[in-house]
């Protein structure tokens, strides 16, 4: 898997369009479709940029270390963020809940 392959599968497993990636990395949307062509290669600093976002090495992009297909990424929707967010609002319960979540996660179950 070259360069450009592994930015079009890592930005599909984010949900991204070319434009969203692009604004991301401060790039037009057919530069990106360049680097996944394969039509020119980012810059150091897009190639940091790129690694920094998708939490993946330089090493792995440029092909000295293969994909890890089982890696966990982990997605919050809405509701998710909502939930935090009113957690937050909660500064006491929050603090609690963050010192021990699997306790409190089976003091849930115990209720549900």
């Amino acid at each position: 898997m070259n360069f450009g392959e592994k930015l079009k599968l890592l930005r599909y497993e984010r949900g991204l369009t070319q434009d969203d990636l692009g604004y991301i990395l401060n790039v037009s949307k057919s530069c990106v479709s360049y680097y996944e062509s394969g039509a020119i290669q980012p810059s150091i600093d897009i190639l940091i940029s790129i690694s920094s976002f998708f939490k993946v090495s330089i090493d792995f992009l440029i092909g000295m270390e293969p994909y890890d297909f089982n890696r966990k990424e982990v997605t919050l929707t809405n509701k998710d963020i909502e939930l935090i967010e009113e957690f937050k609002n909660k500064p006491n319960l929050y603090t609690e809940i963050i010192k021990d979540i699997p306790k409190f996660i089976s003091k849930i179950e115990k209720v549900v």
